[in-house]
């Protein structure tokens, strides 16, 4: 659990820098000094399974991944014991009104809510010393996340099956 919390930290703490939306100004930066740049992979909702599947069979560097579409609609899979769970972090300010968005869709949804922090530093609030998590604790297979998540992304953050996700981290 311990290796989950820094992994998200230092994931957040550079999207938090870059932003989901990165505009490939770090890409040029790379490149001007003669360094290729670094590409997140890149998939619609439809491929979330096979990502998923890889996640618990241990086949990634951790035992979570996200998608993020546009830099405010980052949602994170969890894993614990062969389950996953979905986990939004308002790092940005754009991102704090659909915190209230998914309590919402949790409550009508019947699934547990838990509020936790990764303990990262807010990108352009300064309200909160820490950014805040929702934590869904839908526990669920991958078949059924993968319906969570895209009533998440189609419902709360209003993109469709044919918005591309970049796969964090």
């Amino acid at each position: 659990m311990n290796t989950k919390i820094l992994a998200l930290g230092l994931l957040s703490l550079a999207l938090g820098a870059s932003g989901c939306r990165n505009t490939g100004r770090q890409a040029t930066q790379l490149q001007s000094i003669g360094l290729p740049a670094p590409r997140a992979a890149r998939i619609t909702i439809d491929k979330l399974p096979v990502i998923l599947k890889n996640v618990q069979a241990g086949l990634t560097q951790f035992d979570f991944t996200g998608i993020c579409g546009n830099g405010t609609d980052c949602i994170y899979f969890m894993q614990e014991n062969g389950k996953f769970y979905i986990d939004f972090e308002a790092i940005s300010k754009e991102q704090l009104p659909y915190l209230d968005s998914l309590k919402l869709f949790a409550k009508e949804h019947g699934y547990p809510t838990v509020e936790t922090t990764y303990n990262n530093t807010p990108v352009d609030y300064d309200h909160l010393q820490y950014a805040p998590v929702l934590s869904l604790k839908v526990n669920a297979d991958i078949d059924s996340i993968v319906k969570v998540g895209k009533q998440i992304e189609h419902t709360i953050f209003r993109n469709n099956d044919r918005t591309v996700y970049e796969i964090v981290p």
